[in-house]
């Protein structure tokens, strides 16, 4: 919840600001607003931007809020009172500041994360392309049931906010050894980056020579009906016995639908889950047959906690007083995560960072050498990343381990490196000391 809250208030503080913008000339600080208005309107934040950004939202709201109230209460007055009062004056003076700050910080992050403009994709992944990833989780046995009782014939629509674990839920389906033998083919299609229906997509379907190299078998521009007659051409022809997982489906893409009913009255009766966080767009894609909506269902104070420290203890660099401290702020902790997986791992990486800070950790001048683990599911996306390290770092070492796929290497500025990583996938710091140390 902390993540989709703070997307609110930035939201809420750009839609108030506009509207005043329209209907008052003379709104205090207006310089100010339109200066934050255009930085949150250019960059796209990711998570941990938005964990951390959060108290400056609230900030910015309620300065709004208060400039317009002074505004109203001067034009309510301006016949007796033409001029502002002292108390109100000493607040624009102190509040002007205290924007200006929060405008350099956003400035800053703005400039640490840049990132580089995405053309729409879709990857198509057979599943073994798939890296050997368990999401251990319990609703993944009831989801799987259904599947067995149904004999691998049905639509499953997981519903859920923006990181409450739609996709690990649904990978552990996919990756599930039971899954193997009841389906012949098992494609994982990820529509996240698939705006609308017009918008022209690059489809990519990839084939692993070996664990870090990769050649494209098939790119096509294509719209939302012709990435379909791809699929259905390519890898549904002749009928097989299949699961496919739409991954990220925000907008309903046109024949999306058809390929779906296909898939499910196909002669082999296959089965399709969908992720998405919008309830309309599930009920439009999936038939009213044979189509299950399953609710995520949120973590308890409980699971979020034990999720919390066990992010917390794979750091090397967090001994036993820095937990300690740490445990000082659990209810704030829980507050601020509400369940959401990824608000949990996100907060661990705030917190133990912005708690373990070395002299050096923003010294550009001093080479740091790091280790990070990247939650990364398909080896594409890995050597996506590991390309994007290596040209960053100019050293860069993969290393499997349980847990999945961990990263060694130097950098000067270690939180910069780690963000542009952030717009591809959650990553996990775990060691960082001065290189030769």
């Amino acid at each position: 919840m902390a993540t989709i809250y703070s997307e609110f208030l930035l939201h809420k503080f750009v839609n108030d600001f506009q509207e005043e913008e329209k209907v008052r000339v003379d709104l205090p600080l207006k310089t100010n607003f339109k200066e934050i208005c255009n930085i949150l309107q250019k960059k796209k934040f990711i998570p941990q931007d938005l964990i951390e950004m959060k108290e400056w939202l609230y900030a910015i709201n309620d300065a709004l809020a208060e400039c317009n109230r002074i505004a109203e209460d001067r034009l309510a007055k301006r016949r007796l009172a033409p001029t502002r009062t002292g108390k109100d004056l000493w607040y624009l003076y102190k509040t002007g500041q205290r924007l200006s700050r929060i405008r350099d910080k956003l400035h800053n992050m703005d400039e640490a994360v840049e990132e580089e403009a995405i053309t729409s994709q879709v990857l198509l992944i057979h599943n073994e392309n798939m890296m050997d990833y368990r999401a251990y989780n319990r609703q993944n046995n009831k989801l799987n049931n259904l599947l067995s009782q149904t004999k691998g014939n049905c639509a499953i629509g997981i519903l859920g906010m923006s990181g409450s674990g739609k996709s690990d839920l649904a990978l552990g389906i996919f990756l599930n050894s039971t899954m193997k033998e009841v389906f012949e083919l098992m494609l994982w299609v990820d529509l996240s980056k698939a705006m609308d229906s017009e918008q022209k997509y690059e489809c990519i379907s990839v084939k692993r020579k070996n664990d870090f190299d990769f050649e494209k078998i098939s790119s096509n521009s294509c719209s939302g009906i012709e990435l379909c007659r791809l699929l259905n051409e390519d890898f549904l022809n002749p009928p097989r016995k299949c699961l496919v997982v739409f991954d990220g489906v925000w907008h309903v893409i046109d024949g999306l639908n058809s390929l779906i009913e296909e898939i499910l009255n196909s002669p082999m009766n296959g089965s399709v889950i969908i992720t998405s966080k919008s309830p309309g767009v599930v009920k439009k894609l999936l038939p009213k047959e044979k189509s299950y909506l399953h609710n995520i269902e949120l973590l308890s104070r409980d699971d979020c906690w034990n999720l919390f420290r066990r992010s917390i203890r794979r750091k090397f660099f967090i001994d036993n007083d820095l937990e300690n401290e740490i445990l000082k702020m659990k209810d704030e902790i829980l507050d601020r995560c509400d369940g959401l997986p990824l608000a949990v791992k996100t907060l661990a990486e705030i917190i133990s960072i912005q708690i373990w800070k070395k002299d050096y950790w923003t010294d550009e001048s001093v080479v740091k050498e790091i280790r990070f683990r990247v939650d990364v599911h398909d080896y594409h996306t890995l050597k996506k990343i590991i390309d994007l390290v290596g040209g960053v770092s100019g050293d860069v070492q993969c290393i499997l381990r349980t847990g999945g796929y961990y990263l060694d290497a130097t950098t000067n500025n270690p939180v910069a490196l780690l963000k542009k990583v952030g717009h591809i996938c959650f990553t996990e710091l775990l060691d960082v000391h001065q290189s030769g140390n």
